[in-house]
């Protein structure tokens, strides 16, 4: 199932900027927070919060099985499935 950027429970303004930037969920839990900072020129707690909504959206949609997300602590891709655990 396809998630949106609508799907993200952030503020309007941050969604827009996303779509701007051409990110989708995907592409959100695939970079991390600390390149979706970099790339989107915002601090890294503001691209924290943007991944951990990715995050969410993912979990209570229950579309894991396609979607990877960035692990900062090995910057490795793993399953998403993982963050149900």
């Amino acid at each position: 199932m396809y998630l949106s950027i609508h799907a993200l429970e952030i503020a309007d303004g941050l969604k827009d900027a996303l779509l701007q930037a051409d990110f989708t969920i995907q592409s959100i839990l695939k970079h991390g927070p600390a390149e979706i900072a970099s790339i989107m020129g915002i601090e890294s707690y503001v691209a924290e919060i943007i991944f951990n909504a990715a995050k969410k959206a993912v979990r209570s949609n229950g579309s894991a099985q396609n979607c990877y997300y960035h692990n900062n602590n090995t910057k490795s891709f793993e399953l998403i499935d993982k963050l149900r655990t």
